[in-house]
Formats: C-alpha cells, sequence, structure tokens
C-alpha cells in the first residue's frame, strides 16, 4: 500500500485521493478481520503471520519480532527480508543489534539501518509489543523515503494491537489446553485410583477370608499337634533308650568326668576283658595310661584340648587290662556346660581299638619290608649296571688325568701357555661335575631313606635315569629315543621309587631286544600328560621292539617270582607294581601285533593327588 505524506489542505481532495481513501479504508478493515483470521492457531504461527501482514501491507523490505516464548523457554527472534528468504540470518543480526539499544523517547523516532543484502539505507520505526508479564518488540524497516507516513505508524500500531490480541488469546487457549489437560490426567489419575481401591477391596476381602480358613486350619492343626505332642513325648523316651542302647553298642563304654577331669561315671557294661571302668572313676585319664612317658608331646596337646574346654575325637593312648596285656583305648569327648555357660566336665565315649592298632602296626612293618625289598632290588639292578657305571665313570677321569698332564707340561715350559692350560682347567671341572653327578645318583638309589612322597618331576626323574643304562644301551647296540611333553605337571610320589620302576622297564626292554637283528633294537621313552574326567595323568611308557609276549604270559607278568628272562628272579615287575600302586597309580603291558612291547605307569598329578 502506497501513502502519501499527511497535509494539511482542504477537505475537498482530487479523486485520485478518495482511491487512496478507500484503499485505506480496506487496510482497516482488513486489519479488523485480523484476530479472526489468527484465531485458533498457536504463537508461532500468529507471529509469522504479522510478519506477512506488515511486509504485504506497509511494503516493508525488513520486518522483525523479539518477544519471550509463552512456554517460559526463552526470547525468540523472528525476521522477515522481502524477497531474500536466505538473509534471515544477517537481518536478525542488523535488527537485533538496534533491538538492544534503549528506546528512544520520542515515539516518531526514525533511525536509518542498512540493508541486509545491498546496504541501501532503510528508514525503520520501533515499536513495543506488550504482552502477558513482558514486553517484546518489532522493528519496521523501508527504502522508501517518506516512511513512515503517520497513516502507516497507525497501520503499524493497529496491526501490533491486534497481534497482542491474538497472542494473548493464543497464551490463554495454551494455557486453558493445559489445563484441560491436566485436569483430564487427575480424571484419569482419580478414576486409576479408584479402580485401584476397588482391587484392593477385593483383594482385602479376599484375604481376610483366606487368612480366616487359614486360621481355623490351624486351629485344627493345632489341636492335631497336641495331641500329636503327646504321642511325641512318649515316643521319646523310647528314643532316648534306643539311642543308649545303640551308645553302648557301638562303643564299649559311656563315661563322664568332672571340671577336675577325673571319672565321676562309667558305664556298668564293658566289653574289653579285664578292664573295670568303675574302679577308675576319681582318677585321670593320664594317670592310669602306660605312654604318658614315652609320648608327652601328644598328651600335653590332649591336657591342653581339655583346659581349653574343646571337643575331642578319636584320642587313641595306651593302657593294660588287669593282667597286665597291653590295650590301646580310643575315646572322644564333649564339653558339657550348665545354663549360664558354666564347664561341668565332659561326657564321652571309649572303645577298646587293641586289633586297629596292631593291624596298623603290622602294615607299617609291611611296608617297611616292602621298602627294604625294594631297595634290594635297586642295588641288585645297579649291580647288573656296574660294567655301564664303571665306564660311565672312568671316563671323564680319564679325561681329568689326560687334561691335568697337559697342564703340568703346559706349565714346564719356559714360557707357560695360560690361554691352554685355563682351558684344560674348565674341562677338569666340567669332568669332576659329571662324574660326580654319576656317583650322587648312584649313591640316592642305594640310600636307606623312608619312602618320602612329594611333589616330583617325571621329565627331570627321567632325564636323571638315562645316563646310567647309556653304557648299557651302547653295548647292546640300542638306539634309545626319548620324547617328553613340555610342561608336564608334577606328580605326588618317591622320585627313588620312581626312578627304580622306570629303571627296570628300561633294563627289561634292552634285555627283550637282545637277541633280534640290530637293526631293529630301538627303545622309545615317552611321557605324555592325559586329562582325564577325574584331573590331569602322567603317562610314561617304555616301547622296545624285542620278542614281546604272549597272551597267556600276560597274565602273570607281574606275578612275584614269575620270570622269561633266564637266571631271573621275577621280582622286578612285581615290585615295581607295587609301588606304582602305593603311588595311586597303574602299571601295566600291551603287546604289540608284530613283535616287542610296551610297558606303561600312570601317576596322577600332584594336585589330583594332594585333592585326595
Amino acid at each position: 500500500m502506497e501513502t502519501t505524506p499527511e497535509s494539511s489542505g482542504s477537505s475537498l481532495e482530487p479523486p485520485h485521493h478518495l482511491v487512496a481513501f478507500r484503499t485505506q479504508l480496506r487496510d482497516l478493515t482488513a486489519i479488523l478481520a485480523l484476530p479472526a483470521v489468527w484465531s485458533g492457531r498457536d504463537a508461532a504461527d500468529i507471529r509469522e503471520a504479522l510478519l506477512e501482514v506488515l511486509s504485504s501491507m506497509l511494503r516493508l523490505d525488513l520486518a522483525y519480532i523479539r518477544a519471550a516464548d509463552p512456554s517460559g523457554s526463552g526470547l525468540f527472534e523472528t525476521v522477515r527480508v522481502q524477497g531474500r528468504p536466505d538473509l534471515g540470518s544477517r537481518g536478525r543480526e542488523i535488527a537485533g543489534v538496534w533491538a538492544d539499544e534503549t528506546p528512544d523517547p520520542e515515539a516518531n523516532h526514525v533511525l536509518v539501518l542498512p540493508h541486509p543484502a545491498t546496504g541501501e539505507p532503510l528508514r525503520a520505526t520501533r515499536i513495543a509489543l506488550e504482552l502477558a508479564g513482558h514486553t517484546g518488540l518489532v522493528i519496521a524497516a523501508s527504502r522508501r523515503s517518506g516512511f513512515p507516513t503517520s497513516f502507516e505508524r497507525f497501520l503499524l500500531q493497529s496491526i501490533i494491537t491486534q497481534a497482542e490480541v491474538a497472542l494473548r488469546n493464543a497464551a490463554l487457549m495454551t494455557a486453558l489446553h493445559h489445563a484441560l489437560h491436566c485436569e483430564q490426567v487427575a480424571r484419569a489419575d482419580a478414576e486409576a485410583a479408584n479402580r485401584a481401591k476397588a482391587l484392593l477391596n477385593e483383594e482385602l476381602e479376599r484375604r481376610v477370608i483366606e487368612r480366616t480358613r487359614q486360621l481355623s486350619l490351624v486351629n485344627q492343626e493345632l489341636r492335631r499337634e497336641i495331641a500329636e505332642r503327646k504321642r511325641t513325648e512318649e515316643a521319646l523316651r523310647e528314643s532316648e533308650q534306643r539311642f543308649r542302647d545303640y551308645a553302648e553298642t557301638a562303643s564299649d563304654w559311656l563315661w563322664e568326668t568332672g571340671p577336675d577331669h577325673r571319672f565321676t561315671r562309667a558305664s556298668e557294661r564293658v566289653a574289653t576283658p579285664g578292664i573295670d571302668a568303675g574302679s577308675r572313676v576319681g582318677a585321670t585319664r593320664w594317670e592310669f595310661a602306660t605312654d604318658v612317658d614315652e609320648e608327652p608331646e601328644k598328651w600335653r596337646l590332649h591336657v591342653s584340648t581339655l583346659e581349653t574346654h574343646e571337643p575331642f575325637r578319636g584320642f587313641v593312648y595306651r593302657s593294660a587290662s588287669a593282667d597286665g596285656s597291653v590295650v590301646y583305648i580310643a575315646t572322644s569327648g564333649k564339653p558339657v556346660f550348665d545354663a549360664d555357660g558354666c564347664f561341668l566336665g565332659y561326657r564321652g565315649v571309649s572303645s577298646d581299638v587293641t586289633a586297629a592298632v596292631r593291624a596298623d602296626q603290622f602294615e607299617k612293618s609291611l611296608r617297611q619290608a616292602q621298602a627294604e625289598l625294594a631297595r634290594v632290588t635297586r642295588v641288585t639292578t645297579l649291580g647288573e649296571l656296574a660294567a655301564s657305571i664303571a665306564h660311565e665313570i672312568s671316563q671323564p677321569l680319564a679325561a681329568i688325568g689326560a687334561d691335568a698332564h697337559a697342564c703340568l707340561h703346559w706349565l714346564a715350559a719356559d714360557k707357560p701357555d695360560l690361554g691352554s692350560v685355563r682351558e684344560a682347567l674348565t674341562a677338569i671341572v666340567k669332568d669332576t661335575d659329571r662324574a660326580g653327578a654319576v656317583i650322587s645318583r648312584i649313591r640316592a638309589l642305594l640310600a636307606r631313606s623312608s619312602v618320602a612322597h612329594e611333589p616330583c618331576d617325571l621329565s627331570v626323574a627321567i632325564r636323571e635315569v638315562l645316563p646310567l643304562i647309556g653304557p648299557e644301551m651302547r653295548r647292546h647296540d640300542v638306539l634309545l629315543e626319548t620324547s617328553l611333553a613340555p610342561d608336564l605337571p608334577q606328580v605326588m610320589g618317591d622320585r627313588i621309587q620312581i626312578q627304580q620302576v622306570l629303571l627296570n622297564l628300561l633294563l627289561n626292554a634292552a634285555e627283550a631286544m637282545r637277541d633280534v637283528p640290530p637293526a631293529r633294537r630301538r627303545m622309545v621313552v615317552r611321557a605324555t600328560l592325559d586329562q582325564r574326567d577325574d584331573g590331569p595323568w602322567v603317562i610314561v611308557t617304555v616301547e622296545d621292539a624285542g620278542v614281546g609276549f604272549g597272551q597267556d604270559e600276560a597274565a602273570r607278568l607281574f606275578e612275584a617270582f614269575y620270570t622269561t628272562k633266564p637266571g631271573g628272579l621275577g621280582m622286578g615287575l612285581s615290585i615295581s607294581r607295587s609301588i606304582i600302586d602305593s603311588h595311586k597309580g597303574r602299571l601295566w603291558a600291551t603287546a604289540h601285533p608284530d613283535h616287542g612291547a610296551t610297558f606303561h605307569f600312570a601317576l596322577p598329578s600332584a594336585v589330583k593327588a594332594l585333592d585326595e
């Protein structure tokens, strides 16, 4: 819409002024219709529509709005550059600088702004946008020299007034919608609460009915329990007598002691002939025991247990019967306290374990005899290797002698060859260590020592045995090969006894190949790991290509005094099996289809043995 400057002319205007008046009247009519057009729109749509109306009705080059967001999220800025939507950011920057300045108190004050695209000066005016609770700002700018005319100011103010009304209505509608939503949510929550209350009432009623039924059942059960308790008391008396009979049957006698550990009561029934338990009332246990002086540490620990009022089980001591014969007694006791925690003494049982102790002593003697027999077998085996052992030792000794003579020769020269002397002395040290190692291994095999089960590295044990039989293998032209798996776990056992088994198997294999062609004389020693369901096992095998054995002989290979060698005693394999059995392992043999045999022994790992 184009306007002309205001003038004070005559009321009679030319016809073109009448046209302008009609245009102004149409614009005013359109402005009055704006609230109806903007009705129902949200604030963002109204702001965009306001800029559109301002730009089109006042032919603006730049229109700008800044106001607070009704939702409380902060200030919003909207700008429109006529014909250049791409310059919105630049237009917002230019208008925003002027919007931040302090407003001039003169309402008709006009500023000049640069055009966002061309920099051409634009005449601009700023009008406040009054909203609920805050004040916004509207800036209108045009390149026309007379902008804004008084009528344009009137139109601008009228449009902004309509926008204020529309924005307030939009804010009210937003608040109304929010209130309606809150009311709907509250109504839904109330309905949900009522439903929950109804369900709770139903559940409460159901639980009351269920609880009433349960109480009725409990009353019935209580009446049954009262009747059952009467029957139980009678059964308890019978059970007490029954368990007293069991206790007296399971042990030889029952006893009680006082706080001073002297016997105050002993059962009349004593299964051990020659022992009068009643006569020991008033005495302590160690007053009639006959091994106090022989085992003082055992009795010191037992008395300490009694003084600290701790239970004990299976304490075995030696005593004498009425006829003077030795009797071994095993006793167990439990401390007794009153309701205030005061110590009253002990109650317990005792049994005659003379037969079990005698059997254990016999078993220990048998094990000692077996160990001695195994040692004799080792001595016999080493006797068979005497020539090989002598050769194994004589070699380093001869080398030591030769190197010593060479040293004397070099030292006797006018200019001693110290480098050669140093090399010879180094060789003497190595040969001395070699001979010493052989002698140490022989001494260990010949030593009369107790069986010691401890973690043992089978790979090391095998490598220690091989040098002892090396000359014997060379004498029989036997090719000895080894295949030892890396990182084998240790086994729990006596290293000397395990080496005795291995030495016996190696000599048997060499003997089995004595009468076979030299090209076939090959022996392989293997050590492998076998993962089983019950844990890891180490398996050692000795494989030969000798004469082997038949099916009839297989069942008797490990019998005592059975042998297939001329002049053999038949004890080697029997003793070897007993050694492996004592290590909780297994020794067996398999015959090859064509010729030769393989002897195997398997031992559990040290971890598995300790777990057991």
